[in-house]
């Protein structure tokens, strides 16, 4: 057995994945972030073409992963009324 569990059942962990690329429209997301809010689908995420930048919608919200500090402040300020009320953003 070495240091990162293989032959320890204990470890081991079985997911699925789907994966699908489509041109972005206005709305063509909205039913899957539907099922994402009302907690029937789990553990979705959002990629640019390249995987450079994340979204990670779940039922209270969602995690953004930017390119870059600057991108990260342009979304921040683009969408303030997405932020929490709370002093850190959080």
């Amino acid at each position: 057995m070495d240091r990162v569990g293989r032959g320890r059942p204990e470890f081991h962990t079985y997911t699925r994945l789907y994966a699908d690329r489509r041109p972005w429209r206005r709305g063509c997301a909205d039913a899957l972030l539907r099922a994402v809010a009302d907690e029937t689908l789990v553990e979705v995420f959002f990629t640019d073409t390249e995987l450079r930048r994340i979204h990670a919608p779940y039922d209270g919200g969602a995690d953004v992963i930017a390119t870059s500090p600057e991108e990260r402040s342009r979304l921040r300020a683009g969408h303030t009324d997405w932020l929490p009320r709370n002093a850190a953003g959080l």
